[in-house]
This record gives C-alpha cells, sequence and structure tokens, in this order.
C-alpha cells in the first residue's frame, strides 16, 4: 500500500525531503529537545542530540505506509519542523506535525501542509485526510481549519500527551475529504 507523495516536494520557500543522520543537530537545537514544541505531543524535548539520531534512524521512514519529511527553507536549508502522513488504509491518511518556535506565526506549516494536501488530492484512492490535537492546541486547530479540515468531534482519552499528565488526554479529531 505504498502510496504515498513524493520523497521530495518543493514550493518557493520550502522544501519537504527525509531527514537524514546529517540533520540531527539542527533538528535537536530547534525542534527536539523545545519544550514549547513537544508540549501537545506524544513525546517528550530530547535531554541528547543522540536521542534524535536514534529516531532518525530508528523511528522515521520505516514503514511502507508511513513517510515523514523535513521542512526546511528552500535555498537556506534551515531545518523548521516535520510533517508527515500514515497511510492506515487504502482510502485514508492521516497527518502529523511539528514546526520549531522561530518560525510560528509565518505561514510555514500552512505553506507545507498545504503542499502535502495538494500531492494526496492527485491520488484518486485518498478520499479522506485526517489529523488529531490536543483539546488545548488551539494553533494546531486553527492550522487544519484554515486548510479546510472539519472538526467531527473530541476522542475522550485518546492520546497520551507525556508533557502535560500522565494519564491521556482528550483530543479533537479534523478531517478533510479530498472527493
Amino acid at each position: 500500500m505504498s502510496n504515498l507523495p513524493p520523497t521530495y516536494l518543493a514550493s518557493p520557500r520550502l522544501l519537504l525531503r527525509p531527514p537524514v543522520l546529517e540533520d540531527a543537530e539542527a533538528l535537536f537545537e530547534g525542534i527536539a529537545r523545545d519544550p514549547e514544541v513537544a508540549r501537545y505531543l506524544l513525546w517528550t524535548p530530547h535531554t541528547q542530540l543522540a536521542e534524535t539520531r536514534r529516531v532518525i534512524t530508528e523511528v522515521f521512514n520505516i514503514g511502507d505506509d508511513e513517510r515523514t519529511w523535513l521542512i526546511t527553507r528552500h535555498g537556506f536549508g534551515d531545518v523548521v519542523g516535520l510533517i508527515s502522513c500514515r497511510r492506515p488504509a487504502l482510502h485514508s491518511v492521516e497527518i502529523g506535525y511539528c514546526l520549531g518556535q522561530r518560525w510560528w506565526g509565518v505561514g510555514l506549516m500552512s505553506e507545507a501542509l498545504g503542499m502535502l494536501l495538494a500531492e494526496l488530492a492527485h491520488d484518486s484512492e485518498v478520499y479522506r485526510v485526517w489529523a488529531t490535537c490536543h483539546v488545548d492546541n488551539v494553533r494546531s486547530a486553527r492550522l487544519l481549519q484554515r486548510a479546510g479540515f472539519v472538526l467531527e468531534g473530541r476522542l475522550a482519552r485518546y492520546a497520551h500527551c507525556p508533557n502535560l499528565a500522565p494519564e491521556p488526554q482528550d483530543s479533537l479529531l479534523y478531517a478533510k475529504t479530498l472527493r
């Protein structure tokens, strides 16, 4: 079922590409160790560069039904974030993302998400794209709404966000149909 968007996606401002081990330091410094970036995510901030290296080699892009892209500024190479998609079923794609705090509020994640959605729209077998976010993650909810996602509901005790509490937290489910 490896019908995923291409390995590389480009726009005038952004290049989405696979993370490689050489990206570990920039990813660690700008994203992975930042408690504000990780606040609503499913992982704790990395405390050592070795953690980020391990994630790059052992977690990203290991399955045939998932892909993670490093979001970089085209022409500059700055690592600004990550965006991923997972295709658990033929007609459905789940997306996830995070953005370095330095880049919040300048439209880069909207652009990256738009690039990914445009690619997914070319696949005639993808009918539904969905994402979840913590109920208090207003920025993420707004991003999804601006991209045309519709709130489908609240998932009680859905995701373990270790930076918020030891028990599972409620999430919002957003989805967009492409056809």
